[in-house]
């Protein structure tokens, strides 16, 4: 289990898992500006999973692809359900799966 990585201080927009902020920002309730500030928190979390029992859920949850790896878009979508903007709907369904 481990998170997608960006060895490169610089955004290499070629690697597999990156996306577009503003493709994000569209798919999320996450502004541009926003989804850039989380691409500086995923990149320095992104090697720093601690395998827990709730962890290991978070990480499934965030998982989409269930590839092993949380890609950048998937941390985005999978945040985006935290947000004060998301709906009550959305933030039901992913309690009643982290609980599972």
């Amino acid at each position: 289990m481990s998170c997608f990585c960006f060895k490169s201080s610089k955004v290499d927009r070629h690697r597999t898992g990156y996306e577009e902020p503003i493709i994000l920002a569209s798919e999320t309730v996450f502004t541009v500006h926003e989804v850039e500030a989380l691409y500086d928190l995923f990149r320095k979390i992104s090697n720093s999973i601690i395998k827990d029992g709730l962890l290991h859920k978070v990480f499934d949850l965030f998982d989409v692809k269930r590839n092993g790896v949380i890609e950048f878009g998937e941390f985005v979508r999978s945040l985006s359900i935290f947000h004060p903007n998301a709906s009550e709907a959305s933030k039901i369904s992913c309690m009643i799966s982290v609980v599972k």
